[in-house]
């Protein structure tokens, strides 16, 4: 079968769908791999073929207002400021900022939609698989008749947005929805309206473990995945192929808001001056903007502008991070103990709270953040025991899941069945 993959134009939206695209051009089926063109050489690096759409890679994600966040907060029923109402902080970048990336602009033009779209029906795709956090793909499935599965990276806030607002609204009779107004420029722009097949697909792939899970939606199909995680392809560098003299820490921010934003991250100066004092090897994953200028870096960091997690996580004996589920499952597949440090935007909150509830490590905040704070934590991930007992624990959750390899013939069955209307 012919099997579509799209993607929002950013590296850590790419990676996770790396796996099950492996898996499914193993299988002998045709993949195409479709994002924004500045994705593309990332696509054939590993191995697949990529569909450009075009974009500007320069544009900045669409700023999101504390009242379009209480609106949604109002609306599922949480009261500002409440915990809900850190969630939205937490996640205004996931879900709304994402949607409004294909919103037309001033003159009416939307190529990352638009050629996605026009592929889709040219290219008749038998399976349409799109990142959460690219609606356009639910529309590409539908113009080119194919199923459409949504996969997920992190947590399925739109899965759950959707049922509350159904929910609220079967209490109460008619209500605002939000989510359906934020969708409502994406879909009617190919003359679709809001619906749970739209923003759900026809089923969705979840790589996440049980724990991590929001409620569902009524109706909805899921089907488990375990998350393999892939982090890039480059040579090894020699020195990592020897193993370290002194316990290794990972140091690693993420590779998005690298390219959000250009600016130095606070949460270093903490970091280094907790380290600087300790037997401890640290390689620091940090460019020069993340850096900033004026920042001193001890004598035991190596500092590595980009370096594949997978590479360097085996040979760690604990890793610092921002909580983004690519970072945080790359570790645990080496049963690595985590420090999060958390920021207002993110999705390091869904992280850090499983986290914790599995005793896999700590989870600080990027708020009054100090080194002697980071110190000590970190020295107790490297000496209690139950740290690595946490750890093992998060591991067994991600391998009781199918492998891509293994739901291959899943995804065969459900497009079969969509082809002739079972």
């Amino acid at each position: 079968m012919r099997v579509l993959i799209a993607v929002a134009p950013l590296t850590a939206h790419l990676y996770p769908s790396v796996p099950l695209a492996w898996a499914l051009q193993s299988a002998g089926h045709e993949v195409r791999l479709a994002s924004g063109t500045e994705l593309a050489e990332q696509i054939s690096a590993a191995g697949l073929t990529a569909v450009r759409l075009g974009g500007d890679p320069a544009s900045p994600m669409p700023h999101v207002s504390e009242a379009e966040l209480d609106r949604f907060s109002e609306a599922l029923g949480f009261e500002p400021g409440s915990d809900y109402g850190r969630l939205w902080q937490a996640i205004r970048y996931y879900l709304v900022a994402n949607v409004a990336r294909y919103y037309p602009d001033a003159e009416g033009q939307q190529p990352l939609a638009d050629n996605l779209v026009e592929f889709a029906r040219d290219w008749r795709p038998d399976l349409v698989i799109w990142d959460v956090a690219n609606p356009v793909g639910s529309v590409a499935a539908r113009e080119s008749g194919a199923a459409s599965a949504r996969l997920l990276w992190g947590a399925d806030y739109f899965g759950w947005i959707h049922g509350r607002l159904t929910e609220r609204a079967a209490q109460r009779g008619a209500q605002a929805n939000p989510l359906a107004e934020t969708m409502a420029p994406v879909f009617g722009r190919y003359g679709y309206d809001y619906s749970q097949q739209m923003v759900l697909g026809d089923f969705t792939i979840d790589p996440l473990p049980t724990h991590t899970q929001l409620p569902r939606s009524p109706g909805q199909r899921v089907v488990p995945m375990r998350f393999v995680p892939y982090t890039g392809a480059v040579p090894v560098p020699e020195w990592l192929l020897r193993a370290p003299s002194r316990p290794r820490v990972c140091l690693s921010l993420g590779v998005t808001k690298r390219k959000v934003t250009s600016s130095r991250d606070e949460r270093l100066a903490a970091v280094f001056e907790a380290v600087a004092g300790m037997d401890v090897e640290v390689v620091a994953t940090v460019n020069a903007d993340q850096l900033g200028e004026g920042q001193k870096v001890p004598d035991n960091v190596r500092m590595v502008d980009y370096l594949p997690l997978t590479q360097v996580t085996p040979t760690c004996s604990a890793i610092i991070h921002h909580g983004g589920f690519g970072t945080f499952f790359a570790a645990a597949e080496h049963r690595v103990p985590h420090m999060i440090i958390t920021e207002e935007l993110g999705t390091g909150l869904s992280s850090s709270r499983y986290l914790e509830a599995r005793g896999a490590g700590v989870a600080l905040h990027s708020d009054d953040l100090t080194a002697a704070q980071v110190a000590r934590e970190l020295s107790r991930l490297l000496t209690e025991p139950s740290f690595q007992q946490g750890a093992a624990a998060v591991y067994a959750d991600m391998v009781a899941a199918p492998s891509p390899a293994e739901i291959v013939p899943i995804l065969e069955r459900m497009a079969a069945q969509h082809r002739t209307g079972g």
